[in-house]
């Protein structure tokens, strides 16, 4: 995740029109997932992905490519987040299948779903197939 990827909660007020206030009181009642958001000092970070799946109801696609070693590269650097990645093993712990199996699902999600060579990343990926069930 790079440096711009992430804005403040009254940076989210402002692009969205929200009330002063908003943002945090969202965040207090745990509307953000933890690997989206993260606490310097006095100030929330939270990545804009999250913001604009919070706020418009919309997705973030990434370019991506249907390629097996693209596939585990973007994992990978996705689970360098550590909140991520402890919810990606825990969710793998139970259902007994280990991380690869995980990228598999992702890989075929991606050969099922792609659209102009975009699709979601990752971790947005993940938190939409574990709401579902599987």
């Amino acid at each position: 995740m790079f440096l711009y990827e992430v804005t403040t909660a009254k940076e989210i007020e402002q692009e969205y029109n929200l009330p002063e206030g908003s943002v945090r009181r969202d965040l207090s009642r745990d509307k953000f997932r933890k690997s989206e958001i993260r606490k310097s000092g006095s100030t929330w970070l939270i990545t804009k992905r999250e913001a604009k799946l919070i706020y418009k109801g919309e997705f973030t696609m990434i370019k991506v490519k249907s390629d097996w070693t693209w596939v585990v590269e973007h994992v990978n650097e996705e689970l360098e987040n550590e909140v991520l990645y402890d919810e990606v093993l825990a969710y793998a712990n139970e259902r007994n299948i280990d991380i690869d199996r995980i990228k598999e699902l992702y890989h075929d999600g991606i050969d099922g779903g792609m659209e102009n060579g975009e699709y979601l990343s990752f971790s947005q990926w993940f938190y939409e197939f574990k709401k579902e069930g599987f």
